[in-house]
């Protein structure tokens, strides 16, 4: 049987039939859909775990008792997951384990473009890079029989060329693997009373040994002779491209890509006259090969960041498309008349309405100036304009601790307030020890937690606080306000989000206590997970006075209507297809000019 696949769609069935058991991660772009599409599988337990490294432990403990594992984030949750993954990786597996991390080249969906290959050789693990969906799908498997032969967690790396393309994908049976749970009694996962780590490090470099000359006998490593004056090395997505690009070269095709194949290479080099590697990002690949003492060109024939491309790839490589008889292909010219959009958020979202709310709460605040530190989630957007409210952010959980270090390091804080802000998804991620922290030393700060019961920046997943796993079971959901109050703030606050009085009010009664106040804004995301849509609003043309104020909530839905003022000033309008009938405008208009289809204005 054959589909065409999405390469995440391909490597969740190949966990399917590699007999995988149990699978766990974090969703983050671009590797969500990887545990969305396993649980279709009933063989195979799959869950949310709370964050990476919880997912990773998660992982660790599923090898232990036998089972095929696979653990599934993107690459920033790599840098949380590497606590437990180090040791594991010294110390070795019980049942198969497979880490997938999906890298954001370009960063389409990120706050940073990072390339997680450098872990490969950190961990001193074997990694393997499909460059298509059949290949995402078959790797899955040949990771296992590799974790299992060689006693490693295996790293199953991909881009976002992987696993948003779609591809041709031939299905194979399930087969069935499991182990007897770990010995106990064995010295190998006890470190400190059994095996000494020294002695594991000399391992996993004995193990290196044996998986190099692996690298050099397997399949998943291969030479395709062409035109012998021009050799390319190259992994994934950028081999897809070179071979369309020049079908005529050799090319060494590289599956496994940690540790390299140096005999294998040696011999394709000594065949070639000139030798190239492509890749994208850093030159993991580049420096190895110079490192073997063989002479390669690369960096200087492609860019250092962003994601390869047939026309970035055509226009570095003029003289080797001319050596065939071919020409760069002329870029089309942009569309005309099109407009540059700034990233904005929803119609109708509660950040929206809460940004509006501190902008608000500022102008009653003369005396201070709010400095908010942001986090990672959809509110992120409001780093850009025309928000600009968060002064930074960095990773999930860290605005919390920024904010609180920032306020140690006033020489007067007297003049600046203080706000971290973070949703709910990444409060439960790693935002509760960070508030714990600010609370117990004694920080001068207040916490925006924008509660919209969703983990929307990825799709709008489940988390603890939905009450509903990734299996669609429900139990009850962990109380937000409950765990903030188990952490120690005295100050808390409870508001609507759409409440521009109550929580404008909210916001200047945190930032006047001294110590560590929490706002507690909630109010659901309108996409997920389902879309709302409640009565929409419109404008009275013959109340509207232009003053604008409804303009500066940033709302998607509210435009201008083309009409003016006597005084020449541009009404506005509300679009009823965009509008999601939130009702904040409503309580922003000074003129009652908004009112609700349904007829009645605003009643808070």
């Amino acid at each position: 049987m054959k589909e065409i696949m999405l390469g995440n769609h391909a490597i969740a069935r190949g966990a399917y039939e590699a007999g995988v058991n149990v699978a766990v991660g974090y969703p983050g772009t671009p590797s969500t859909e990887i545990l969305q599409f396993v649980r279709q599988y009933d063989d195979v337990y799959c869950e949310w775990s709370v964050n990476e490294k919880v997912a990773m432990d998660v992982a660790i403990g599923s090898s232990l008792g036998g089972a095929r594992t696979i653990v599934v984030m993107k690459h920033a949750g790599l840098n949380v997951a590497t606590d437990p993954f180090y040791p594991i990786s010294f110390m070795g597996v019980n049942g198969g384990l497979v880490l997938i991390c999906s890298d954001d080249v370009g960063a389409t969906s990120s706050p940073t473009e990072q390339d997680t290959r450098i872990y490969a050789k950190l961990f001193h693990i074997p990694m393997l890079e499909p460059s298509d969906s059949q290949e995402a799908k078959d790797f899955v498997n040949q990771s296992f029989e590799i974790s299992e032969k060689f006693d490693a967690p295996v790293f199953l790396r991909t881009t976002n060329g992987v696993s948003h393309s779609n591809g041709i994908v031939e299905f194979s049976q399930r087969i069935e693997e499991r182990k007897e749970p770990f010995d106990k009694s064995s010295p190998k996962f006890r470190p400190q009373g059994g095996v000494h780590p020294t002695v594991m490090h000399q391992n996993a470099h004995d193990r290196l040994d044996r998986l190099e000359a692996f690298a050099n006998e397997t399949s998943l490593n291969r030479i395709e002779w062409g035109d012998k004056s021009v050799g390319i090395i190259t992994s994934g997505t950028p081999y897809q491209y070179l071979k369309e690009m020049l079908p005529e070269a050799s090319f060494l095709k590289l599956g496994m890509t940690y540790p390299l194949p140096e005999a294998l290479i040696r011999n394709f080099a000594e065949e070639v006259d000139d030798l190239y590697v492509f890749e994208e990002l850093e030159p993991f690949l580049e420096e190895q090969i110079k490192a073997f003492g063989i002479p390669v060109k690369g960096q200087e024939f492609r860019p250092a960041v962003g994601p390869l491309s047939l026309e970035t790839l055509s226009e570095t490589l003029k003289d080797l498309l001319a050596k065939y008889g071919k020409r760069v292909p002329e870029r089309p010219d942009p569309l005309p008349g099109l407009i540059m959009r700034f990233p904005t958020l929803c119609a109708g979202c509660p950040h929206l309405a809460i940004y509006y709310s501190i902008r608000h709460a500022q102008k009653k605040l003369k005396e201070k100036e709010i400095v908010i530190i942001g986090d990672i989630g959809c509110y992120s957007l409001g780093i850009a304009a025309p928000h600009n409210m968060l002064s930074c952010a960095f990773a999930m959980g860290s605005g919390i601790s920024a904010a609180h270090g920032f306020t140690h390091a006033l020489e007067d804080p007297s003049g600046k307030a203080v706000l971290a802000y973070i949703g709910d998804g990444t409060f439960l991620h790693a935002g509760m020890p960070a508030l714990l922290n600010s609370v117990y030393n004694k920080s001068n700060m207040t916490l925006v937690l924008a509660d919209n019961r969703t983990t929307a920046m990825t799709g709008g997943q489940e988390h603890a606080g939905t009450g509903v796993t990734l299996h669609g079971d429900s139990h009850p959901p962990v109380k937000i306000p409950e765990i903030v109050r188990t952490l120690g703030p005295d100050d808390i606050y409870e508001v609507d989000s759409y409440d521009l009085k109550g929580t404008s009010q909210a916001v200047r009664g945190a930032i006047d206590y001294e110590g560590v106040s929490v706002i507690i804004a909630t109010g659901p995301c309108r996409m997920f997970p389902r879309k709302i849509k409640m009565p929409v609003y419109k404008v009275d043309a013959s109340l509207c006075t232009g003053c604008e104020m409804c303009l500066g909530i940033y709302c998607p839905g509210i435009i201008l209507s083309g009409e003016k003022t006597k005084k020449g000033k541009p009404k506005t309008d509300i679009d009823p297809f965009v509008c999601v009938g939130c009702s904040f405008c409503a309580q922003i208009c000074p003129t009652n000019a908004i009112i609700s289809e349904e007829g009645g204005q605003n009643d808070r």
